[in-house]
């Protein structure tokens, strides 16, 4: 489980520095359908996925918005939410039986005090969740539905298989309706290429 963090970190660590690092990380089992934060709740730990996929949704008017997918070797937490101090308005759910490192915000703040190297890691884990959330908020922008969904499964090329498609075509602000066409649409554009 050290193995995944450090190749994910690839910052250079002593064997001192990856003894305080992990000994702050717990490991987390959680079974499909749990939650890992739910609306309401103050969000207190950041996770790293050794194995299994979650998601992220918001509850709009009783319909669910999914925000985002997260696989192996990802980082995922209400990191907003968590830095205000504030109740989470989002849920992040198992979508299989997930096997965590977590650690604390609290116990990650103090590990930024620790030196360089320690907010050279925390820069790290806070810049890949940003660029999960901007990469989405430019594509909903700029990309018609066709194209987004193509970037979507290029970024995660086993979520078809994985995720429903009713939670991809949510992710995508489509109905499934519309994705059911843009896949469609795909696979006949693909086989004319072949012809």
């Amino acid at each position: 489980m050290k193995n995944e963090i450090t190749e994910f970190i690839k910052v250079p660590l002593s064997e001192e520095e990856q003894n305080i690092l992990f000994s702050k990380f717990k490991p987390l089992r959680l079974n499909k359908g749990d939650y890992f934060v739910k609306t309401g709740e103050i969000s207190k730990y950041l996770a790293f996925i050794i194995k299994g996929c979650m998601y992220c949704s918001y509850n709009k008017d009783g319909i669910e918005v999914v925000d985002e997918f997260s696989f192996e070797k990802d980082f995922i937490a209400d990191y907003g939410n968590m830095l205000k101090s504030q109740p989470s308005d989002k849920d992040i759910k198992c979508l299989e039986d997930c096997e965590l490192m977590v650690i604390s915000f609290e116990d990650l703040k103090k590990i930024y005090d620790l030196g360089q190297t320690f907010e050279k890691i925390g820069r790290i884990i806070t810049e890949s969740l940003f660029l999960n959330w901007h990469d989405k908020s430019k594509s909903l922008l700029l990309d018609d539905a066709q194209e987004r969904y193509l970037k979507l499964i290029k970024n995660k090329p086993n979520l078809q298989q994985r995720v429903p498609q009713y939670l991809i075509a949510s992710y995508l602000g489509v109905s499934p309706e519309t994705l059911s066409r843009v896949r469609r649409k795909i696979t006949s554009e693909k086989n004319k290429n072949i012809s």
